[in-house]
């Protein structure tokens, strides 16, 4: 018998698991034979998925999955698995691009080198020394003389023999799989592949056919080693929820809008500008519809902000996959960097999970499962798209999955001139190279922005919604004030008494929280009708916050940029600070949503804050203030030409951001290789689009008590992620350092010391307002 996993999986259970997983994503992902040009790529896929662990019968390589004394010498075991594809009676191509995938199923060719770089007479001058003197024949390393004397043969021969019956059940005729083992000497395969390689022309066939066969080929492993039975897929059912709404409007003598209904019989790349309100959702889901009707693929719903992100997956699981808003969707995932504390408040409310450790392994497991393809819907962040252009871990199996995907993109103005370019080239690469279909949705985007998308998509004309739509969408009326944010609260508390909600944004987290702080202080209203929002919160109190925002009790929801972008809340009172014309537009469309009422008041403050500067280019919000000047009432079919007075182009300096990421992003893309790893690019990323998570002081025996106990989950609740600007502010703060590393040492249960690095802020936090700049040390002794 010859074992695949240290739990005791043996190699013939581990291969059908795998094969499980093949035929899984033959459904889920049946664009791969076209974009790779290999008509026979599931052919190909099942031969390689049949051999890739072969390399494990080597004798000492199952001394270390059974915990016995060995030479193994930390050895690959995929080097012994490439010599059974010789046996294939697959012509050479073929059989060489299994030989590559084989190889590199664990490590890249690069990581390769650092263990095999020695030659020959190394070797030989080693065995000498060492090896002979331990009674070996042979160094461990010595690859020929393992393969002819090290592999279990006699266990082997019966997998072997079961090739054809197995490929019969899985309808493959025509690939064989020799039985007479006799595996004479032959090069090394570091030296004959992973040495040789040079790379693969981007524009070539053979590019795509070895990135994706070697991504669906750790797919396969990766999934049948973690259990994964079912990838599910979509069918008509998940979009019935349309039927009833097209039923329920009928029966009011309603309809569909007109630009929904285009978007319901659009085929492949499109763009809808719509206002806010005007039912987008649904009209990306009935262009989904027929999307999926054309063939399967992995559905990405794209959205800014984790907030947003959230309530879109709440929304779609409820209306696709019926479930109460107590369980969680097999058809809608989630993606995005703070999962964990979502999936805590399922997690909490399954019963007969009694203890932390059980509440821990039930949220990782469910994070892995939000990370893989199982669920055919997953609403995420751009950048977790982005990040496998930057080759990052696993670049190649998130590349594998977006084969033939089905992207839908909300919100695309919401991003600076570099990410913008970036999404770009990001779009255009899977249009054009991985037969994917893009619905990209906005309500407001200049121009010359939407010439570039146009390009990009090959899409010649845009949908957007009618005139007689726009004419009966009057939401707003605009108002000006020579007042600054901090002197409207007279205005508040006139609107309070009159039971109107409000909403008041900033610019800043600072401005953000000292408005809070006042109306705490000065409004007599109750602290729970109050509620602040923005992005220095830690997980928890973040969480409770969002949900707080769509409570009716709710009467004024103070806030920064996080309430700009897709949450579906309806208030009817705005105050803002000065901000571009397009997210100011974004801002008013959480008030009078519906438009159920007369134009609701927005009030625009002229005087903004002195660090607006660093956020808003101020030449953008003059030219806002001066187009908004002689607005009274703001009509839809307004926007576009407001919009393209205020950005009629990039500004010099966004200009030549954009021209020049969008070429290093291209010329970057094209030099990502199959087989390859680049730890500066994925660096990169994380430092482009990542923030840093600190711990604000007073946390720190909570951490330290959480940690202690192995509740990482909880613990990681209790951290703030700022960005690196405002890290490096607090660290070079001139009256002293506000950002201290600490170590927290754990004894494991078997003795050992684990050390977790922790990074501390020396900020104030208030569960209420969140994280200040306000200095407090570190307290040693209390645990909050």
């Amino acid at each position: 018998m010859i074992l695949a996993k240290s739990d005791g999986t043996t190699l013939e259970q581990h291969i059908e698991d795998c094969l499980i997983v093949r035929t899984q994503l033959m459904s889920a992902l049946p664009t791969l034979p076209a974009i790779t040009s290999l008509s026979r790529f599931w052919d190909i896929l099942f031969a390689a998925v049949y051999l890739h662990d072969f390399g494990k019968s080597q004798k000492e390589f199952q001394k270390v999955l059974l915990k016995k004394s060995n030479t193994w010498e930390r050895q690959r075991h995929e080097l012994y698995s490439v010599p059974f594809v010789d046996k294939l009676d697959l012509n050479k191509k073929d059989r060489d691009l299994i030989k590559r995938a084989v190889l590199g199923h664990h490590k890249d060719f690069y990581t390769l080198y650092s263990e095999y770089w020695k030659n020959d007479e190394t070797l030989v001058f080693e065995f000498r020394q060492k090896w002979k003197r331990k009674g070996l024949k042979a160094h461990p390393a010595d690859f020929n003389y393992n393969l002819r004397a090290r592999l279990q043969i006699s266990d082997l021969q019966k997998i072997i023999a079961g090739f054809e019956d197995i490929a019969r059940q899985h309808n493959i005729a025509h690939v064989h799989l020799n039985n007479k083992i006799s595996l004479a000497d032959q090069p090394h395969p570091y030296k004959s592949i992973a040495k040789t390689e040079r790379g693969y022309d981007y524009d070539s066939a053979a590019y795509l056919q070895n990135l994706l066969l070697w991504g669906s080929l750790k797919i396969c492993d990766h999934y049948g080693s973690a259990g994964v039975k079912r990838i599910h897929i979509l069918n008509d059912n998940h979009f019935s929820f349309l039927d009833s709404l097209e039923a329920d409007l009928a029966q009011k003598g309603a309809d569909f809008y007109e630009h929904q209904k285009t978007c319901f019989q659009k085929k492949g790349n499109c763009i809808l500008i719509a206002p806010t309100g005007s039912g987008k959702t649904e009209s990306a889901i009935g262009w989904l519809r027929e999307e999926i009707k054309k063939h399967q693929g992995r559905v990405f719903y794209v959205l800014p902000y984790t907030a947003s992100i959230n309530a879109m997956h709440k929304r779609l699981s409820l209306k696709m996959d019926n479930v109460s808003e107590t369980e969680l969707s097999e058809i809608v995932g989630v993606q995005h960097g703070n999962l964990p504390p979502y999936l805590a408040r399922y997690v909490d409310q399954i019963a007969e999970i009694k203890t932390t450790r059980e509440r821990n392994a039930r949220i990782k497991i469910l994070k892995e499962q939000f990370r893989r393809i199982e669920h055919p819907i997953k609403i995420t962040t751009p950048f977790q798209l982005l990040k496998y252009f930057y080759g990052v871990k696993g670049f190649e199996m998130g590349l594998a999955q977006l084969a033939g995907a089905k992207i839908i993109f909300d919100e695309i103005h919401a991003y600076d001139a570099i990410t913008f370019a970036q999404i770009l080239v990001m779009l255009k690469v899977l249009s054009s190279r991985f037969r994917c279909s893009v619905l990209v949705m906005t309500a407001t985007l200049p121009s010359f922005m939407l010439q570039e998308l146009k390009t990009a998509l090959n899409v010649k004309n845009e949908i957007r919604a009618d005139d007689e739509f726009l004419k009966s969408n009057i939401r707003h009326s605009i108002h000006l004030i020579e007042k600054s944010i901090e002197d409207i609260f007279p205005e508040v508390k006139s609107f309070l008494n009159d039971n109107k909600r409000i909403i008041i944004v900033c610019n800043t987290v600072q401005r953000a929280q000292a408005v809070f702080d006042t109306l705490q202080n000065d409004i007599d209203i109750a602290s729970a009708s109050i509620a602040l929002l923005h992005g220095r919160f830690n997980a928890m109190d973040r969480l409770k916050n969002e949900a707080r925002a769509f409570e009716k009790k709710t009467k004024i929801l103070i806030g920064t940029q996080a309430i700009e972008v897709s949450l579906d809340i309806d208030y009817d009172v705005m105050f803002t600070e000065p901000a571009p014309l397009d997210a100011l537009l974004q801002r008013f469309g959480r008030i009078n949503r519906m438009s159920k009422n007369a134009p609701c008041p927005i009030f625009i403050c002229k005087i903004g804050g002195p660090n607006d500067k660093y956020i808003y280019p101020p030449e953008i919000v003059k030219k806002t203030l001066d187009v908004l000047q002689d607005i009274d009432v703001l009509r839809e079919q307004q926007i576009q030409e407001l919009l393209d007075r205020v950005y009629p182009d990039w500004l010099p300096d966004q200009k030549k951001d954009f021209v020049r990421t969008k070429k290093a992003f291209q010329d970057s893309f094209v030099s990502l290789q199959p087989y390859s790893a680049n730890k500066e690019r994925e660096q990169d990323f994380y430092e482009k689009f990542t923030g840093i998570k600190v711990l604000p002081a007073q946390f720190l025996l909570d951490y330290k008590e959480l940690i202690e106990k192995f509740d990482f989950i909880r613990a990681e609740q209790l951290l703030v992620n700022i960005h690196h600007g405002m890290y490096f502010k607090l660290k070079q703060n001139p009256e002293g350092s506000q950002i201290e590393m600490r170590i927290i040492d754990v004894i494991r249960d078997d003795d050992k010391i684990e050390r977790h690095y922790i990074t501390v802020a020396k900020c104030k936090y208030d569960h209420s307002k969140g994280m200040t700049d306000e200095y407090e040390d570190i307290r040693e002794d209390v645990c909050l």
